[in-house]
């Protein structure tokens, strides 16, 4: 289907888009975290068989509660909560289990890059919320996820 190809790649680009800004602000802004849901809105109306919307919905709530959980943890932040959720809207159902420990191995390698990056050039008055302040940005791993389960796996 035609029109689910360009949600995808659609949804590429709106995941760098967070990554930047997250890098950049510290927040991954709401309207950004919509736009998934419109994107899929569109593919499910297009669907001739809604019975695979049905599932998609269902693993993206399940991501999205998951999310929460890591929400309420302090663990994420809520727009990253949003964001996995949306992303989890166009995540292929076939290679669920796979995904998971990409996710985790992407947390683990980003969070090792991110505290070497901000001791080589890191301070506290740069513009670079990702230099100046002690956080990861939950959107990268998100992201790589999200990017190689698109187009890799």
């Amino acid at each position: 289907m035609m029109i689910a190809t360009y949600a995808t790649d659609a949804m590429a680009v709106l995941i760098i888009v967070a990554m930047v800004i997250e890098a950049r602000t510290g927040k991954i802004p709401n309207w950004l975290t919509l736009i998934p849901l419109v994107l899929f809105a569109i593919v499910a109306f297009n669907a001739p068989d809604l019975t695979p919307i049905w599932w998609q919905l269902g693993f993206a709530a399940a991501v999205f509660i998951f999310g929460l959980f890591l929400f309420s943890s302090g663990a994420f932040g809520a727009g990253a909560v949003k964001l996995m959720g949306g992303v989890a809207l166009f995540m292929p159902l076939v290679n669920g289990f796979i995904i998971a420990p990409v996710f985790i191995v992407a947390m683990l390698a980003c969070t090792f890059l991110v505290v070497q990056l901000r001791k080589a050039i890191g301070s506290e008055d740069s513009p670079w919320h990702v230099l100046s302040k002690p956080v990861v940005p939950m959107s990268v791993p998100i992201g790589i996820t999200a990017l190689g389960a698109f187009f890799l796996i």
